[in-house]
Parts: structure tokens; C-alpha cells; sequence
């Protein structure tokens, strides 16, 4: 179970991390270059992205800014030395955020709503519920993750996608593009990989996706 929810709680923060990360990332130019080397690099991004001028990776952190969004993908990574696959749907509406998941054995629900986060275990239908901390909140209520350390590296293709490359703390984000629509997201950390597949990405937010279902037995924590 401890495992489980480490995971999920990764999965959780993830698409979050990332997608306000771009917005605060600063390019390696701003340190490590010159005045025309981030001429150059500005017009190699625009000419990689076929003239668009910004970042492909832009327009979805603008989706993002009102945290009204809704993103399902398949997840693969390496947990513990085993190899792992799960599906999610992560959903933000405002300062409420909740994610199902399902994988090998489990089928579950995180929903950070109010002050609480709610741990929901749809196989023995049980809600554990714990209060969460003032830092925890404070980043909710902002709608912002700590960007220090994201740095965006460059661009180029690989499968026949583009993709947009970003350095982080302990490894590196990629995310790939068909045409302007992202459809894949790599996370390197520390060695290990986690790659998304992006199955919808939209402003559409079900409500039901914050409720605790009816009937459940619940714990405090």
C-alpha cells in the first residue's frame, strides 16, 4: 500500500511540476551564453517548430495558467528495480486536483480538495483522509510548483515527432510534439524514466472527478 501511494502521489505532481515548470523555465542561454548565442538559439526553436516563433510547449502552459484542465495518459516507469504500467487521468479546477489511476492489482483516487487530501481504494472501498500541510496549501493556492532548476535545452526529432528538451534538478523532461499537439512526455530522475503517453489533454473538468464515491468506509488519518 505504501508503495502504491508513493506512486501515485508521483503521478499526481508530475503533470503539474512539468506543465508550470515550462512556464518558469529559463533558457541555458540566460546564463551560459552570449548575446548572439540566444540569438541563435531563439531561431533555431522558431525554425524547429515550424515558424511558430515560441515554444510548442508554450501553448499548453497557457491552457494551464486558469488550472482548469483535465490530462489522461498511460504511464510506464521503473519503480524499486520492476517495471511498471498504469493508466491516470489527473484533473485541477482551481485549487481542488484529483487523479484516478489503475495498474496491475489497484484501481485508485487522490483528491486534494479544500485542506484535506482524500486516498480513495476503489477495491476495498475505503477513503483515508489526512489533513495537508501549510506548504502543501500555500502551493495549491498559488497554483505553482518551485521551477528553480528547470532549464530548457533545446529542441530537435526523434521518431518522427519534435520534441522540446528541458534539464531539471536531477535529470531532464522531454516533451514531444505531432505537428502542434503534444502526445508524449519523458521524466528522467536520477536515472530512471517515466514515459507518458498523452491519451486527451483539454479545459473540459467533469465535476464528479472531486467526489468521494457514496458509500465508502472512511478513516482519518
Amino acid at each position: 500500500m505504501k508503495k502504491i501511494l508513493i506512486l501515485l502521489l508521483i503521478l499526481v505532481l508530475v503533470p503539474a511540476m512539468l506543465m508550470t515548470g515550462c512556464g518558469g523555465a529559463e533558457s541555458a542561454s540566460e546564463d551560459d551564453q552570449s548575446e548572439s548565442g540566444q540569438s541563435e538559439q531563439s531561431e533555431e526553436a522558431s525554425e524547429a517548430v515550424d515558424g511558430m516563433g515560441d515554444l510548442l510547449s508554450a501553448a499548453y502552459v497557457d491552457m494551464m495558467e486558469d488550472n482548469e484542465y483535465l490530462m489522461s495518459y498511460k504511464a510506464t516507469m521503473d519503480f524499486e528495480g520492476q517495471s511498471m504500467e498504469m493508466e491516470a487521468t489527473v484533473a485541477a479546477a482551481g485549487d481542488d486536483m484529483a487523479m484516478t489511476s489503475s495498474g496491475e492489482g489497484f484501481e485508485s483516487t487522490i483528491i486534494i480538495k479544500g485542506d484535506k487530501i482524500h486516498m480513495v481504494d476503489h477495491g476495498s472501498k475505503t477513503v483515508t483522509s489526512w489533513a495537508q500541510t501549510q506548504d502543501q496549501m500555500d502551493s495549491m493556492e498559488t497554483g505553482t510548483f518551485d521551477a528553480e532548476g528547470i532549464t530548457y535545452i533545446g529542441n530537435g526529432e526523434e521518431d518522427g515527432l519534435i520534441f522540446e528538451e528541458y534539464s531539471t534538478l536531477d535529470g531532464s523532461v522531454k516533451y514531444y510534439f505531432q505537428g502542434k499537439e503534444l502526445v508524449k512526455i519523458a521524466v528522467t530522475s536520477e536515472g530512471q524514466t517515466m514515459m507518458m503517453e498523452i491519451i486527451e489533454l483539454s479545459d473540459d473538468v467533469p465535476a464528479s472527478m472531486f467526489e468521494i464515491p457514496a458509500g465508502y468506509q472512511q478513516f482519518e488519518m
